[in-house]
């Protein structure tokens, strides 16, 4: 393992070789004076060499690798070294220049550049440089004029994992269009950000250097990976218009997601698992209009199809999934490329996913429980919030008795409000439906318990006030085989109110 080649230990760890990587180096930076390049060998091109020099050993480490790298700080610091020392470099016109107005800032003059060798990872000596932007200059012998290439450094400021890999685009625009069909570039190093990304090419001196002019682009950069939520930020929120050859910490990473603790081959992929086979998403050509919530109806252009009925929890994980695909994930007629494209949800101080509306179109889960519709705030394509009127789910467990008798009942009464139980008035609960809240055990019995749904911020009954808890008793009684049970309890603001009402059996019918 290398260290961050900079100023403060290059004179420590860089040697001048007298052969370029083509030969037979011994040292890790090589100047080629005839043809204005200067090579960045590392140590999987040469692992040891001479550090004598150095105060080191004649087998010593090569400390330059491909992924600490090296800054232009270090680099102009050894060149100055050097041409004190080495005459020979005095004959030919220096290579690098520092330039102090802005963080990281350098030049290569007179023509000089890094040598743009492919090496067996795929990388190049511009690859190593660390901390630093910079410009390119053509020899002109009449000093800089005309520019080859322009390089902005980028540097997170925020933990990305070790075997994550962000990626950037230089963008016109950030509008899901624009980024669906710009190109999106990986970095060249896993983990943090601390390398450069060329903004500015001509080929009229550098037949390499391509021919665009970004300087005045959006560079947006993005980290996303599975159990992590993704991060994302812009040259614009850091607060550069305009990329001139200097290098900018960047507000992205990425932070621990507590709620996915699910297997991504279990998510998506060919080894999919129930719920998320029941799942897909789509962008309709016609909005799909949603009734029912709290606030006025909403339309939504997304939407989440959830058939096997998952959780909010799972739903969410599934969209982590899309969000990783280089490939289609829209399962309609159009094309949208995961990695692209948006992030389909946050959450809220509440921990409650709230999904996201980008260019007025919004995503709509569908089949949701009556419970986990309180976990999601939707936003539509209004770029309005729609929250369900909260449903708790009470669930009465009765027990073996009452199920085994064909004949046993149960009947839920309120026990406050204008009609009391164990009066003549007693006023019988009513559910979402408003379905009175009564009936035969045997027949209503799913895994032991009777549930119903109850509208608890609308529910203004027997005298009552809605949004408020609700004082009740619950009666589960046979005739033949279970004798009663009465169980008195409240309704409160809770996904699941549960309530145990199991009468014995009836030893005397």
């Amino acid at each position: 393992m290398g260290v961050l080649i900079d100023h403060t230990n290059f004179d420590q760890y860089l040697v001048q070789s007298t052969q370029g990587r083509s030969g037979t180096p011994d040292g890790n930076v090589y100047i080629d004076k005839d043809n204005n390049l200067i090579e960045l060998i590392g140590v999987d091109e040469l692992a040891t060499f001479d550090h004598t020099s150095r105060g080191g050993g004649s087998n010593d480490p090569n400390q330059l690798t491909n992924f600490d790298g090296i800054t232009l700080r270090g680099l102009y610091n050894f060149e100055n070294e050097q041409r004190r020392t080495d005459e020979t470099l005095r004959k030919y016109e220096r290579g690098s220049q520092g330039i102090y107005r802005f963080a990281g800032a350098f030049n290569f003059v007179n023509g000089v550049k890094l040598d743009d060798t492919v090496l067996g990872d795929g990388s190049q000596d511009r690859d190593k440089v660390r901390g630093s932007g910079w410009v390119e200059y053509a020899n002109q012998g009449d000093g800089q004029t005309d520019i080859d290439r322009i390089y902005h450094g980028v540097l997170s400021l925020v933990d990305i994992q070790a075997s994550t890999v962000p990626y950037w685009a230089l963008v016109t625009a950030t509008d899901e269009v624009t980024l669906q069909a710009a190109t999106w570039s990986e970095f060249v190093r896993e983990g943090d950000i601390n390398e450069a990304v060329q903004v500015y090419g001509d080929s009229t001196y550098d037949s390499g250097a391509g021919d665009f002019d970004y300087t005045t682009r959006v560079l947006v950069v993005r980290v996303r990976s599975w159990h992590y939520n993704p991060g994302e930020t812009t040259s614009v929120l850091t607060g550069i218009s305009e990329f001139s050859g200097f290098s900018a910490g960047y507000g992205v990473g990425e932070t621990i997601n507590p709620a996915n603790t699910y297997t991504l081959a279990d998510v998506y992929g060919g080894a999919q698992i129930s719920p998320w086979t029941g799942m897909s998403l789509e962008e309709l050509g016609t909005p799909q209009g949603e009734t029912g919530f709290n606030e006025s109806d909403g339309d939504f252009t997304w939407v989440l199809g959830n058939t096997a009925g998952g959780t909010v929890a799972e739903c969410a994980a599934f969209l982590d999934a899309l969000i990783l695909q280089n490939t289609d994930i829209d399962d309609g007629t159009g094309e949208y490329l995961g990695n692209k494209g948006r992030v389909w949800y946050s959450r809220n101080a509440a921990g409650k996913v709230v999904t996201n509306s980008i260019g007025g179109k919004g995503l709509f889960i569908e089949g949701l429980s009556t419970a986990e519709k309180q976990n999601v705030i939707f936003t539509d394509d209004a770029g309005n919030a729609k929250t369900y009127p909260y449903f708790p789910d009470i669930q009465m467990t009765v027990g073996a008795a009452a199920i085994a008798d064909a004949n046993a009942f149960y009947h839920v009464f309120y026990n406050e409000g204008t009609g009391l139980f164990d009066t003549s008035g007693a006023f019988t609960v009513l559910d979402d439906g408003s379905n009175p809240v009564k009936g035969n055990v045997q027949e209503d019995a799913v895994g032991g318990k009777v549930s119903f749904a109850y509208a608890y911020d609308t529910n203004n009954e027997n005298g009552l006030s809605a949004g408020t808890d609700k004082d009740c008793v619950v009666i589960v009684e046979g005739d033949g085989g279970a004798a009663q049970a009465i169980t008195y309890f409240t309704i409160t603001r809770s996904a699941i109110v549960p309530v145990t009402c199991v009468p014995p059996a009836d030893n005397n019918a």
